[in-house]
């Protein structure tokens, strides 16, 4: 399954840990396939810089290294203009033209769209509900 991770649930999971850091471990433990594209990747590391120059943060770089592992990166063609911050909206066209079925975001700009072109729109929490925490047996 494809699906695109937003960079704030990124930078949560890389700086600050707790229960964004399990949802980052997990996911990377099973099959999905992130997607993104060569803006997104520029906002993740511009995002990383920002906060390592701010040195109240430390980021967990083998964490990172392994998130850069199992990525990968899509040429995009889309140009669809539907977020309210079109910064948002290289995360819609990446994950059209990847053919993700979910974007997890906590951006609210890009959580009040829900579901755009088959695309769903979903909270970390939404996601690891639904296919990532551990069911009784």
């Amino acid at each position: 399954m494809r699906i695109l991770i937003d960079t704030n649930i990124l930078i949560s999971a890389l700086f600050f840990g707790k229960f964004p850091k399990e949802f980052l471990n997990e996911l990377l433990e099973d099959n999905f396939e992130i997607c993104i594209n060569d803006a997104i990747l520029s906002e993740y590391e511009e995002t990383i810089h920002k906060k390592i120059i701010k040195k109240k943060y430390i980021l967990d770089e083998k964490l990172y290294t392994k998130f850069l592992s199992k990525v990968d990166i899509f040429e995009i063609e889309s140009d669809i203009k539907i977020c309210r911050d079109p910064d948002d909206d290289k995360f819609i066209n990446c994950a059209i033209d990847a053919k993700a079925i979910y974007i997890v975001s906590g951006d609210n700009d890009l959580l009040a769209i829900k579901n755009f072109a088959g695309i769903e729109i979903v909270t970390a929490r939404e996601f690891y509900a639904k296919y990532l925490q551990p069911t009784d047996q």
